[in-house]
Parts: C-alpha cells; sequence; structure tokens
C-alpha cells in the first residue's frame, strides 16, 4: 500500500482504506486521477462496491473529516452516550478510554473526569458515589457533534496556549483563534509538588513536544498566564535559574516567544489542565514525536473528499 500511494499529494490511508482530498473540485480531480494511475501500474484493484465519489464530509479513523474542519465520528459520539452507569473498574477504564480517544475534542475534560480517575487507582476501593455519577454524566454530555477542529494552514502563525495546575498540564494549538489540537498530560506526584513556575514551564516543554511536528523549524508564540515566565524565557539561559534550566534547554530548538494572557482569557488551555489525559502518565521525553492523522489535511479551505477501500492486488487494474 506505502508502495502504491508513494509520492501522491492529497492521499491518506489507514490499513485497506483510502482518502482521496483536495481544496477544490480540480485539486480534488487531479488527486484522485495521479491515485488511478499509479494503482494501475501496480497492478491493483479497488472494490467498486465501496467507492465514495465527491463528498464534503467522510468519516475516517474516528474523526469526521468536513469542509470546515474536523469532528468526531457521530458514531462514537453516540456510542458513549449509550454506555451504561460503571459496575467495576474495568467498566470505567472502559469508558474513559473512549473518551480518550476524542479527548482533542473535549474542553474541560480534565476537570471532569478527575473524580472518576481517582476510583481507578490501585488502592482504591470501588464505591460509586453521587459526585462520580455528575461526573460520568457531565463527560457522557461533553462530547458533542458540534464540536470542530480548525484544519492546519502552513501559511497562517502558530499559538500555543498553555497551562498547569496540581492535577496537570493543559495545552492547545491555535490558528487566528481557531483551535487546531486540544492535549493534556496527567503529573506524576513528584511534579505536582512543583512551585508553580515549574508547571507552568513544563506545561510549554510538553506542549513543544506534543506538537513538534506543527512548531519545529517555525516562529510561533507562547501564552501563558504565569507572567515571570515572560522575563525568564526571554533572558540568556545562564540567567535563568537552575532548577528550570533543565526544561529551558529543552526548548531551545524552538524559534518561540511567550507572552502573558491573564488566566481568564486563556480558554481553553486553562480548563484542558483540570483533567488530564491519562494515557499521556509518564515522564516528559522530547524524543516521543506524537502526531495525529489531522497533521495530513493541511489546507483550511473547504475540502473535497473520497473514500476507497483498497480490494486486492492483481496482474491487470480495473480503475
Amino acid at each position: 500500500m506505502d508502495q502504491i500511494l508513494k509520492g501522491l499529494q492529497g492521499v491518506a490511508s489507514i490499513a485497506d482504506d483510502i482518502v482521496i482530498y483536495g481544496k477544490d473540485k480540480e485539486e480534488h480531480d487531479r488527486n484522485l486521477t495521479a491515485l488511478m494511475e499509479q494503482a494501475a501500474e501496480a497492478g491493483t484493484v479497488f472494490n467498486s462496491d465501496k467507492w465514495i465519489i465527491k463528498q464534503n464530509h467522510v468519516s475516517f479513523f474516528g474523526n469526521l473529516y468536513t469542509d470546515s474542519g474536523i469532528k468526531p465520528d457521530p458514531t462514537k459520539i453516540r456510542d458513549i452516550q449509550k454506555m451504561p452507569t460503571p459496575q467495576n473498574k474495568d467498566d470505567l477504564h472502559r469508558f474513559l478510554g473512549m473518551l480518550t480517544y476524542l479527548a482533542t475534542y473535549i474542553p474541560n475534560f480534565a476537570e471532569k473526569a478527575h473524580t472518576l480517575r481517582g476510583l481507578l487507582k490501585n488502592d482504591a476501593m470501588w464505591i460509586w458515589e453521587a459526585d462520580h455519577q455528575k461526573c460520568f454524566d457531565d463527560l457522557k454530555s461533553a462530547i458533542t457533534e458540534d464540536a470542530c477542529l480548525k484544519y492546519y494552514d502552513a501559511s497562517t502563525p502558530l499559538t500555543l496556549k498553555v497551562d498547569a495546575s496540581q492535577k496537570g498540564l493543559g495545552i492547545a494549538l491555535v490558528q487566528n483563534n481557531r483551535p487546531i489540537a486540544f492535549g493534556s498530560k496527567t503529573l506524576t506526584d513528584c511534579q505536582s509538588r512543583c512551585s508553580n513556575i515549574e508547571r507552568e514551564m513544563l506545561a510549554i516543554v510538553y506542549g513543544m513536544q506534543r506538537y513538534h511536528t506543527y512548531l519545529y523549524g517555525k516562529s510561533f508564540t507562547v501564552i501563558t498566564d504565569h507572567k515571570p515566565l515572560v522575563t525568564i524565557c526571554s533572558k540568556p539561559l545562564h540567567a535563568a535559574p537552575p532548577w528550570l534550566q533543565r526544561m529551558l534547554i529543552k526548548t531551545q530548538g524552538y524559534n518561540y516567544e511567550v507572552k502573558y494572557r491573564p488566566g481568564v482569557d486563556m480558554v481553553p488551555a486553562d480548563t484542558l489542565n483540570r483533567l488530564p489525559n491519562p494515557q499521556n502518565d509518564g515522564d516528559i521525553e522530547l524524543d516521543e514525536r506524537i502526531d495525529g492523522i489531522d497533521t495530513e489535511f493541511e489546507d483550511p479551505d473547504r475540502h473535497t473528499i473520497a473514500i476507497v477501500n483498497f480490494s486486492a492486488h492483481t496482474a491487470h487494474s480495473n480503475c
């Protein structure tokens, strides 16, 4: 499959599904024609019964890609909203696992899941109380079909909004005040005992790690509600306190400027740190690169989309 798609523009694939996209009909048609020609040369057959051509939206890899942005798959939303109240830790793990997959669409995810995650600790007894039920119900209603993330535009300046609390880190990647992606991370016990400025700096490091693909090699702005970081990050490394230098070293490869914004203006990053993503626990390492399928869809304009199902390799193509 990789060989068939090699060098093609406007094409993404997962397993045996292929999506062809373009910012307008002409670009879409060019990309689709190029795929057909390259597949024919490889002797590849596509299942004509599974073609969906010239759509303005398509469900792909758990997301709904539309001409206005990326939304959660309505099927997954309905599955979550139908889930019954958990009866044990396994049920709760399953519920939070499904939400974690869609957490990038849920502002305030950290705040709402914190109480439920307390039940998953190794030494926690399973006692489902009224506050757990409220958290469960709030989370089920938090994910909606109205949630929408903007497509990344390589020509538009990037802003990384960061925030931290004793519970975790919250980050948001933004262009023109519209979110491209949200992220959050639980702090270890040791990290949660750090000073405010250390946690806020840790949020910057995490944001750069999480969105390295977007940020590396580009100028961007970091927005924080912790004013002392503006001064510290603008000075030479040796002028920073020793206990911050290690984290600052990890940001040296990035071209960024830190700006202050009061906490009341920091939504959505401030809300996201309240309940971090439970699958992102552990130490922050900048060598870990986490990329999403949405990085393939770089144009912010309207998209025409086709999805095909890869069938089999044969000596001839019926494309």
